[in-house]
């Protein structure tokens, strides 16, 4: 289900006198992200510019508002809430030249160069803001920006965290912090700062956007289509929410009402070409590849640089089995973005169906050098193994698939509207299901030795037992359960949980999993995360008497209760 992305790291949007940042990360599942991050401070709005008049306390320094060097900072202010960014430069270097240790002049005149793309002395104004008023929280946001904008993760993290320190309840730090750990890897903390966002600022829609895209980076289609929903009730106007929901949908297999999103996002944003990609791609996954042929067409019109677009266009293409063309568009797609793992292992399809085997054979390795956690990849040089009888190797990649996506045999029959594809895949799945089958047996018996150290207290050796067991047979959700147990008793939460919902994918229904990762997420302060698992587990067994207790006592907590 994974897919690439635009690697384009920032482009900045100035809208009147909005200003939205999109950027795209290294999405786990989605074929196009942008997320909405602010460029300033608010108290509650999140995209405008602050006025001088609403700074925190400790940002009100100066010269006195009557000064020259005041009145100038006013005026280039406005200018920024205009979207004038030249003349806001202008006239916030007449205040510095008046007054040389004016903080606020150079902390906007920061904000105005990271608007026109002047990173660096973007830093060096902020810095001296921070070296002339060391309390200057919105100085130290703004530096966060900058730096994240240069791709200094760390370092803009470091700001926020200090902008936090100086200012508690500063959302849009908290926001901006937990996207950026997002773009990390660190998705625990990057929630439990987006929560925290959303309880300062419940009416930011750019907050439920940014949380709605950390959900879809661990693919939770329903909480991130939830949040994208509260964002279009927040602000129904901005069309970049549209097509995220649109995406999302398309992502948990709604292919109608992600094309009804689509339409309005471009109603709201014709010449986006995100949004012909999005609604493209949701004709595609609904089996209709001349409509999203139009559609790539269009975005690719709009901008000839849009990877993306150019390699899904040529899976059209090959799925048209129109394979020249389709070869120089996916050519075209990793010209474009060189570590795009999907657009690799499209072409490696195309290779394997032109019967060039060695070069199809080196794209799915590279796609698996570049996504480990690629399942698609897998799967097809599994088939690769199986069609040369090389049914170890092939029986592998299977195992790798299956702990990626444990229901992929289940699913292969709704994978693709296209018959010739459906039935390709179905059989490939019959076929390494059968040999996975033979290892079952002997996975029981490694189970059962674990389950006697288990509950002997020798949780290490019960560990290395369930690790053999689920090396041979990777499908069976109570081993994943026990050595959850058995990490969460060594005291390993993040590991517990990774087996608690390896435990449900196989097993969606399986209510002890859902308790025990509940648990484990409230023990990390997930107390959203573990809200959800309660309820799901009321959904599936009401009368259950721990879970609504459990509910309980987090609503208490999340309302400020004893």
């Amino acid at each position: 289900m994974q897919t690439s992305q635009r690697l384009r790291w920032i482009v900045v949007f100035t809208l009147m006198v909005l200003f939205d940042v999109w950027i795209s990360p290294l999405p786990a599942q989605s074929p196009r992200t942008r997320l909405g991050v602010g460029l300033h401070t608010s108290d509650g709005d999140s995209d405008k510019l602050l006025p001088k008049d609403r700074e925190t306390k400790e940002e009100q320094k100066g010269p006195v508002d009557d000064s020259p060097a005041a009145e100038l900072h006013r005026q280039g202010v406005e200018a920024l809430d205009k979207g004038e960014t030249e003349a806001a430069v202008a006239l916030l270097s007449r205040a510095i030249q008046l007054d040389p240790k004016y903080a606020p002049a150079y902390c906007d005149r920061g904000l105005a160069l990271i608007m026109i793309g002047e990173l660096d002395k973007a830093v060096a104004d902020l810095s001296m803001a921070i070296r002339l008023d060391p309390r200057g929280a919105r100085s130290y946001f703004n530096r966060g920006f900058a730096r994240f904008q240069q791709g200094e993760l760390e370092k803009a993290v470091a700001d926020y965290t200090e902008a936090i320190r100086l200012h508690s309840g500063y959302a849009e730090a908290y926001r901006d912090r937990g996207y950026v750990r997002m773009l990390q890897g660190d998705m625990a903390n990057a929630l439990a700062d987006l929560n925290f966002a959303i309880r300062l600022a419940p009416k930011d829609p750019a907050a439920y956007t940014s949380r709605g895209k950390a959900w879809c980076e661990i693919g939770q289609w329903d909480s991130a289509i939830a949040d994208y929903s509260t964002a279009i009730q927040l602000d129904p106007k901005r069309a970049e929410t549209w097509c995220d929901r649109a995406e999302a949908k398309t992502m948990q297999g709604d292919y109608l009402e992600a094309l009804a999103d689509a339409e309005q996002a471009l109603k709201l944003a014709p010449q986006d070409p995100a949004n012909h990609f999005t609604r493209g791609f949701a004709y595609l996954k609904n089996g209709e590849p001349d409509k999203s042929m139009a559609d790539f067409n269009g975005a690719i019109r709009l901008d000839p640089q849009f990877g993306e677009a150019y390699r899904e266009r040529g899976r059209c293409r090959m799925i048209q089995k129109n394979l020249d063309a389709a070869l120089a568009d996916l050519n075209k797609a990793i010209e474009l973005v060189p570590n795009d793992y999907e657009a690799f292992c499209c072409r490696g399809r195309v290779y394997r169906q032109t019967g060039d085997q060695e070069k199809a054979m080196s794209d799915f390795d590279q796609a698996v050098k570049l996504n480990g956690a690629f399942a698609e990849a897998y799967f097809q040089r599994a088939a690769m193994f199986a069609a040369r009888r090389e049914f170890e190797r092939a029986l592998a990649d299977y195992k790798q698939v299956i702990r990626i996506d444990p229901n992929v045999a289940d699913r292969t029959k709704d994978r693709a509207r296209l018959e010739a594809e459906k039935t390709e895949r179905a059989a490939l799945a019959e076929q390494l299901e059968s040999l996975l089958s033979k290892n079952k047996t002997d996975a029981q018996i490694h189970s059962r030795q674990g389950a006697t150290l288990h509950k002997d207290g020798d949780l290490d050796g019960a560990i290395v037992e369930y690790n053999k067991a689920l090396d041979l047979y990777p499908r069976m959700a109570e081993v994943y359960y026990n050595r959850g147990l058995a990490y969460r008793k060594k005291g390993q939460l993040p590991q517990a949980v990774a087996d608690y919902t390896q435990a449900i994918r196989l097993d969606p229904k399986y209510v002890a999993a859902y308790a025990n990762r509940g648990f484990a997420y409230y023990k990390q302060g997930a107390f959203d995360r573990a809200l959800a698992d309660f309820n799901k587990i009321l959904q599936l067994d009401p009368a259950n008497v721990d879970a609504k207790k459990s509910r309980e006592t987090i609503l208490k907590l999340q309302a400020g209760g004893d």
